[in-house]
């Protein structure tokens, strides 16, 4: 189920990078994914990832070509998200590796790396 709460980035809460402080995404923005905002999975490595999920982030870029190795979401590959700012890692970005997939792609922004004003 795909829930979008907006795209105008107008939301009641602005999430911002905790190292810079710059602006990655607002509460609008946040994206329904498998019936839910927030996300726990543990990595390949054995740490907890607590993340929330956006339909975008302007105040986050991808870099690296899309994997599905270890996706925690089937039908879609994982590239690496930093600030534009600051360049700290903020999560990852999630694109869909079917067209007929949907949303398209999605972030997963983890929790302790974002400040809620």
């Amino acid at each position: 189920m795909l829930i979008i709460a907006g795209s105008g980035g107008n939301g009641a809460k602005a999430y911002h990078c905790s190292n810079c402080g710059g602006l990655v995404s607002s509460s609008d923005r946040l994206v329904t994914i498998g019936d839910q905002q927030r996300h726990q999975f543990v990595n390949p490595a054995g740490f907890e990832c607590h993340f929330y999920t956006f339909a975008s982030c302007p105040g986050a870029m991808a870099t690296g070509t899309p994997t599905q190795e270890y996706s925690w979401f089937d039908g879609y590959g994982w590239q690496l998200a930093f600030c534009r700012t600051c360049g700290l890692h903020l999560g990852w970005r999630y694109a869909a590796a079917d067209r007929q997939v949907r949303p398209a792609e999605f972030w997963g922004i983890l929790i302790t790396q974002l400040l809620a004003r």
